[in-house]
């Protein structure tokens, strides 16, 4: 067990930072994680802090560095525009997947939109059909009325 100090960029403190085979566990008794800061600042540089910093309760402000500082220069320049390019690269794969996946979705859509006014086209002839079926109706009713009243006149 060993005791040490370490402060983050902001200047938070903690003490009482236990190693416990090979693992960073800090005072709220939970193993640290390892992370990889991608801050120009430190682009590739890796570190431990408390699993409960990363929460809404930010119980615990444990963090230490794995790795030494890179000294300023062209491959701290270079491996962070590299990691900007990896990102870019990754968002519009991500836009392209979206892209592709709006597409499906409009097909989908005007598959929908063609059964849609397919059907409407059905109920607009139903309608037309049993407006026809009404006027037969009513004229068979108006023959028969006459029918019954020249009967009925006859008699």
């Amino acid at each position: 067990m060993s005791s040490s100090s370490s402060t983050s960029r902001n200047q938070l403190k903690v003490t009482h930072v236990q190693s416990q085979e090979g693992v960073k566990v800090c005072d709220c008794v939970v193993p640290a994680k390892e992370r990889t800061c991608w801050k120009i600042t430190n682009p590739g540089r890796r570190f431990w802090n408390c699993q409960n910093s990363m929460t809404r309760l930010r119980k615990c402000s444990f963090f230490e560095w794995k790795d030494e500082e890179q000294a300023d220069g062209y491959y701290k320049n270079l491996l962070y525009s590299l990691k900007q390019k990896l990102d870019a690269k990754d968002e519009m794969s991500e836009m392209n997947n979206l892209r592709r996946r709006i597409a499906e979705v409009e097909f989908l859509l005007s598959q929908e939109q063609y059964k849609v006014a397919k059907i409407e086209k059905e109920v607009h002839d139903a309608m037309k059909a049993i407006g026809r079926y009404r006027m037969i109706v009513a004229l068979l009713v108006g023959c028969l009325t006459l029918c019954v009243l020249k009967l009925g006149g006859s008699m």
